[in-house]
């Protein structure tokens, strides 16, 4: 049975693992690359840890989502969705949808945010659908946002209003 919830900062190389293997396997849903992941130190991976919420099979991270509330006095209302993974083998089971129910039920818990955003490769047609179905509305598409391995991708950007 699949879970959500965070992880101890002991268990700081589960997420590493987990965090790179999405850059690798899926490097164009990120604008972060494996290159520039892969020898990060410590406590680098334990700081990003808390921003972090993690799909569980059977206590062992099988997808993530990470989410930001701007703490700027004129921005203060809008939070931001990112760095969203579900590994294959966790796919279609739900863990998708647990992880962006979770990660939004924090925003609500932080009081004061009216708008959640985030950016999604439109390639990436399952989180694409993801989004919609929790109701994240497309805003605008931005041409050659990325370039991996000297192609070029665009990026939708997405909202939804609380």
């Amino acid at each position: 049975m699949l879970t959500v919830g965070g992880l101890p900062e002991d268990r700081w190389q589960d997420f590493m693992e987990l965090r790179l293997e999405s850059l690798k396997r899926e490097p164009t849903a990120f604008g972060s690359s494996y290159e520039e992941e892969q020898d990060l130190p410590e406590a680098e991976w334990r700081r990003r840890m808390g921003a972090m919420l993690f799909a569980l099979d059977d206590g062992v991270p099988v997808g993530m989502i990470s989410y930001s509330v701007s703490d700027r006095l004129k921005t203060k209302h809008v939070a931001h969705i990112y760095s969203v993974y579900v590994r294959p083998s966790a796919r279609r089971r739900g863990a998708g949808t647990l992880l962006l129910k979770a990660a939004l039920d924090k925003i609500r818990d932080h009081g004061g945010v009216v708008k959640v955003q985030l950016s999604v490769n439109p390639a990436m047609r399952a989180a694409v659908s993801l989004y919609e179905r929790g109701g994240f509305v497309s805003r605008m598409r931005l041409e050659k946002e990325l370039l991996v391995d000297g192609k070029y991708h665009d990026l939708l950007y997405m909202e939804k209003m609380l």
